[in-house]
Parts: structure tokens; C-alpha cells; sequence
């Protein structure tokens, strides 16, 4: 599978910017864009409209201030040989962040996070709406690729990322993509009011019985499914996690990414129970919103909140 060829940056002057660029860095020798375009978006100017209409370029100077900024931040921190373009835009975040992504046509969104314990809302709101796949990249996080996790539910968008899950480790010596595959266990399947220590010592051994059964089945499947992408140069590792009833898929995921702590995550934006019209599965969105002390990847159909996003945007 190809690696993303158009890349757009989000910048923030922050210095979280710095470890964006780094990695963003990091990953344009590895794979080679074709292009990178870095984006500021400034404040939209709080001056009066009868002042702007007298003076239109009154901005100027300060939008050549940010994009020299910009520059500077590039210039010392990049060194990737692809082309490069730097865009300064003035208004919503959100909005222009997004315009210029459809615009572009882009393949890759990478933003920044503030190493918070949860995604700024911002960064909630281009996950959800970008019209391509999101890189976040934490604060602090600069470090090589040497593990990946994907987590699988066997739909069409668990193939895509682990597909770019392979293509990520053949970049990296002896980087290892973990495929994990949660399911849930017997507790599914049975409930019930005990009234003799006979029931209960029966339902236990029902429930060890089917909890092999299961296990067993969810091994064999995610076996089966990784048969077709294993091959002689790369290591692919699968793992499977069950979970009771009530408990949240995401928090399996996140139990796994916690003890293992691989470099990066790659989920799907939506699984096989996400409705068609959903701009992001439930679970992707619990995953990332509560692991962000990993670069995270969260895969997307090229185009896919294209129409969406033109009525969302106005044009």
C-alpha cells in the first residue's frame, strides 16, 4: 500500500510545533511526499470593517510576520526534500484547517496535541470531519517507530490500516505490527437469577465452557485473517483481549496500548457496526480521544466527508 503523497501541517506556534515538525520530519524521509503544505490559520483581525475597507492591507505586515515564523520553524527543524509550500489564513481553525485540506485534496491531516489527557476540542472536531486520514501528534513524543498496534474488527477500514500498518514497518528495522482483535465473552450470553448453589456451580461451568469455545474461535479467526498478510520480511504479532459485558472495547485497547506502548497507533475511523453516515466509529473515537501519548493514526477513506464537508464549509 502507498503512503500518503499530500500532506498538510497544522501549525499553531505553539511549541508543540516543534515535535510536529521533528516527526513530521522523521516520516517525510522515510516515505517522500510529494508535497507538504504547512498551515497557520491567525485571528481574524479585530479591526472595524469602515477602518479594513480604507486600509485593505492593514494585515499585511502581520501575516508576513507569521509566515516568516513559520519559515523559520521549518527551516530549523526540517530537512526532508520534498516540496514544500507554507499557507497563512486568517479566521476559524477549525474551518480554514479543513477548507485548505479539501481544497488540496489531501491524503494526510497532521496536528498537534498538548499532551493533555484528552484531545483539545479542536482536534475532536478534525478528526471527525477531516476529509482524509488524521496524524495527531503528541507533545513531547519524538522517538523512532519501533512497534505498531492495530486494532481489528476484520472490517474494511481494520484492512486498510493494518495494510498501512505494513508499509509503515517496512520503513523501520525491525519494527513489529501487533494486531489486536477484542471480542466479548460469555457474560454476552448468559444472565441469569440463581436460587441454589446448584445453579451457580452449573452456569460456571457453562460459562468456562463457552469461554473456551470463544476464545478458541476468536484466535482461530484472527489467524485465518492474518494469513494473507504475513510475509518473510516483517513480523506480524496478533493478540486477542476478551471483554464482559457492559465493559467498552475501547478500554481493552487502551489496557493493551498501556502495558505494551507501542510507537504508533493505527485504528480505522469506523468499524464494521458504525453507520454509513457516521463521520467517526464510536470506538475510534474513544480510542484516540483517551491515547494521545502516541503518535496516533486514524485511517480514512481519501475524500470520504468531501460532499459534507463543502455544505459544512459554505462552498
Amino acid at each position: 500500500m502507498e503512503f500518503f503523497k499530500v500532506w498538510v501541517v497544522g501549525l499553531d506556534m505553539s511549541p508543540t510545533d516543534s515535535f510536529v515538525l521533528r516527526n513530521v520530519a522523521q516520516l517525510a524521509r522515510n516515505f517522500r511526499p510529494d508535497n507538504i503544505h504547512f498551515v497557520h490559520v491567525a485571528p481574524e483581525p479585530d479591526i472595524p470593517d469602515e477602518v479594513l475597507k480604507d486600509i485593505p492591507d492593514l494585515q499585511v505586515p502581520e501575516l508576513a510576520y507569521y509566515k516568516s515564523k513559520v519559515q523559520k520553524y521549518v527551516d530549523e527543524n526540517f530537512d526532508a526534500a520534498s516540496s514544500i509550500e507554507i499557507h497563512i489564513k486568517e479566521g476559524n481553525a477549525l474551518t480554514e484547517l479543513l477548507r485548505v485540506c479539501d481544497q488540496l485534496t489531501s491524503d494526510l491531516l497532521i496536528v498537534g496535541e498538548k499532551g493533555s489527557k484528552s484531545p483539545g476540542r479542536v482536534a475532536r472536531k478534525i478528526v471527525r470531519k477531516s476529509p482524509c486520514s488524521v496524524l495527531l501528534v503528541p507533545e513531547l513524543f519524538e522517538k523512532s517507530i519501533d512497534s505498531i498496534l492495530v486494532p481489528t474488527d476484520f472490517s474494511d477500514y481494520s484492512e486498510k490500516a493494518l495494510k498501512m500498518g505494513e508499509t509503515i514497518a517496512e520503513q523501520y528495522d525491525g519494527c513489529k505490527v501487533n494486531v489486536l482483535h477484542v471480542y466479548k465473552d460469555a457474560s454476552k450470553y448468559l444472565s441469569q437469577v440463581f436460587e441454589t448453589v446448584h445453579e451457580i456451580d452449573e452456569i460456571l461451568l457453562k460459562r468456562k465452557t463457552i469461554n473456551e469455545k470463544l476464545t478458541s474461535y476468536a484466535k482461530h479467526k484472527l489467524e485465518e485473517y492474518l494469513h494473507q498478510f504475513q510475509h518473510e520480511k516483517l513480523v506480524i504479532t496478533p493478540h486477542i483481549k476478551s471483554i464482559e459485558r457492559g465493559e467498552e472495547i475501547s478500554n481493552a485497547i487502551e489496557d493493551w496500548i498501556e502495558v505494551y506502548s507501542p510507537g504508533i497507533v493505527i485504528i480505522g475511523a469506523k468499524g464494521q457496526s458504525a453507520p454509513a453516515a457516521a463521520l467517526l466509529g464510536r470506538v475510534s473515537e474513544q480510542v484516540y480521544s483517551k491515547c494521545n501519548d502516541h503518535l496516533m493514526l486514524i485511517i480514512k477513506r481519501k475524500n470520504e466527508n468531501s460532499s459534507l464537508l463543502k455544505v459544512l464549509l459554505g462552498s
